[in-house]
């Protein structure tokens, strides 16, 4: 039968059959939210079929209340699972809580960077070596999408771990209801500020500048990421959002952080002009807003801190930071580049490592036992944007740094009261594949021992990205070949090696895209048994939340409250009173044996 004549039988029988052609066309039943009674899945449950709205009728967002619900709701279950288990180790709390934000680094990056550690240590083959974080008793599996966007971008994803509440795209501190004509509108509450109103010390450590994406959810309610500077702000939202620099200065949480250590000197309105870029880095990121309203927003930082006990900290070098004394010092902010710090398989003069940030920053928020803890964000930003220029390498080398922060970390705290949870905010649209030989370079050609394959390719590769372009065969293509490809080894051994060196891209783009897969989410310490199973992403938040008591989650039960009354004697204290109370003892066993 022709087509033409397939479609007119159709058609013809389509008034014949019951419910006609149309009727199998409909759309699947629509998926409603926080349905009664359901347990399929964190929040989420068919219902019954409803007409699809139209454009013009009105949809409610999906605002703070409804991913405040979903959360709790992700919370109540995860303990009803564990009550059903007699297993109570959720109920611990945690001094103290740390949370390490990879950033873009999903699960094929992580499987990818631990067999680069085990290479570039020269630990056996590498696949057999481990990550700090393969350890942790706990791992659940993250959904990262925005509210508005399938695959996300980090400024949403940052706003649901750090608040509980999913946003747009792009989106920083407000929730979907979101205005750029009211800064008011859909802002909502971080972590940091939850923990401050606990008493507790705060802190930002990124590799990126510290006005970015991850750092700033931390801190500032803005519509759009990219207003850092007030330059950005566009028009007609000038006089009612405040640019994401000056939140930091002006505006608890962030003119209280204890710490905030980083790059982007330009944005807080400082230069350094003698500033040395001995490797060239490609790509969006490298550009970055000045400021023209000619605030030095670091002195603005220490004029507010200038009543302090101590003299507050402003670095922007290594030594100066390994110099600060960090057990004294209440408020430390470090600045080491104009723009984010830089990779460190390239690291220039004078600029620290993540894990010397960390240890610093651990060092000035650790006060002994009569403090309330602290609360820490540790980001490694540079992940995600090794990735997006296919700078495999690099990124590659930036999981390395953050695992050597992870382990510094784990040594420096107590495990009894410490919470730690690993987890990347996104993916990438990198993959890990080919059947390459055990212990094959990580970064090298897949299949050279396969001899009939008409094209020598590489381990990590690449979906999208501007590696496309430098792949393509042009000129250099075989006579009588479809391969598009330049050959690998046209390439030198340099070339490959050098960290400006871009894997293969099979789409163009000029700066790859982010991966929509879920992300792992790895958690130790007290609390960290909350971490289980598949959930949206905002539950980080009320993990923290529970395990830290503070924050929405504080009450959600007694167990905050038990806490505080089962709370041991520190040593510190027992000696306390020890060296109190055995004087008066003896003076009265003394006059016992006197009379």
């Amino acid at each position: 039968m022709h087509c033409l004549q397939f479609v007119a039988f159709v058609a013809w029988c389509g008034g014949l059959i019951p419910g006609s052609w149309t009727a199998t066309l409909q759309p699947p039943p629509l998926i409603q939210t926080l349905s009664a009674g359901s347990d399929i899945g964190p929040e989420f449950s068919l219902g019954q079929q409803q007409p699809q709205p139209t454009p013009l009728e009105k949809v409610e967002p999906e605002d703070a209340k409804f991913w405040r619900d979903v959360g709790l709701k992700q919370l109540k279950k995860t303990i009803d699972q564990a009550k059903r288990a007699d297993e109570h180790s959720y109920t611990k709390k945690a001094r103290n809580i740390i949370i390490f934000i990879g950033d873009g680094m999903g699960v094929s990056t992580i499987s990818a960077g631990r067999i680069y550690k085990g290479q570039y240590l020269k630990h056996g083959h590498g696949e057999e070596e481990t990550l700090s974080f393969d350890h942790f008793p706990n791992t659940g599996m993250a959904k990262t999408y925005n509210v508005d966007k399938q695959v996300p971008d980090s400024a949403g994803t940052a706003t649901a771990l750090f608040t509980g509440i999913k946003t747009h795209y792009g989106a920083i501190g407000v929730d979907a209801t979101r205005s750029k004509m009211d800064a008011k509108l859909g802002r909502i509450e971080n972590i940091m500020e939850w923990a401050q109103k606990e008493g507790k010390r705060t802190g930002v450590v990124t590799t990126t500048r510290i006005t970015h994406a991850t750092p700033a959810a931390t801190y500032a309610h803005v519509y759009d990421r990219d207003w850092e500077c007030e330059t950005e702000v566009p028009h007609e939202s000038v006089g009612i959002h405040v640019d994401i620099a000056r939140q930091l200065v002006e505006n608890a949480p962030g003119n209280r952080f204890n710490v905030i250590l980083g790059g982007g000197m330009s944005p807080m309105g400082i230069l350094n002009t003698t500033e040395v870029k001995r490797t060239k880095f490609e790509g969006p990121t490298e550009t970055i807003c000045s400021r023209r309203d000619r605030r030095n927003l670091p002195a603005e930082w220490l004029a507010h801190h200038s009543k302090d006990k101590v003299r507050p900290a402003l670095v922007h070098n290594r030594d100066d930071l390994l110099a600060v004394n960090a057990k004294k010092v209440d408020h430390l902010m470090g600045l080491f580049r104009n723009n984010h710090i830089t990779y460190s398989i390239a690291r220039e003069e004078g600029e620290p490592s993540l894990q010397e940030m960390t240890e610093t920053a651990l060092k000035v928020l650790e006060r002994g036992d009569d403090s309330p803890g602290f609360v820490l964000l540790v980001e490694g930003g540079r992940i995600d944007q090794g990735h997006h220029m296919n700078y495999a390498r690099a990124a590659l080398h930036e999981v390395y740094e953050f695992d050597l922060a992870i382990q510094a970390a784990l040594n420096m705290t107590d495990s009894d009261e410490t919470l730690i949870l690993v987890t990347a905010d996104h993916s990438h649209a990198v993959t890990f594949n080919g059947y390459a030989l055990r212990g094959s370079d990580i970064l090298g050609a897949s299949n050279l021992h396969e001899k009939a394959d008409p094209m020598v390719y590489e381990t990590i590769s690449y979906a999208n990205g501007p590696g496309y372009y430098d792949h393509l065969a042009n000129d250099s293509r075989p006579a009588n070949s479809s391969n598009m490809w330049m050959p690998l080894k046209l390439y030198t051994e340099e070339e490959r090696r050098a960290p400006t060196y871009r894997h293969l891209a099979s789409v163009p783009r000029k700066d790859e895209t982010h991966g929509g897969e879920d992300v792992a989410v790895f958690a130790s310490g007290p609390g960290s048994s909350l971490v289980r199973g598949v959930f949206e992403q905002n539950y980080v938040a009320y993990v923290m939340s529970y395990a830290g008591c503070l924050g929405p989650a504080k009450n959600f039960d007694d167990s905050c409250e038990d806490h505080k009354e089962k709370k041991p004697i520190k040593s510190g204290a027992a000696s306390s009173l020890q060296a109190a109370v055995l004087p008066i003892l003896a003076a009265a066993f003394l006059r016992g044996r006197l009379l």
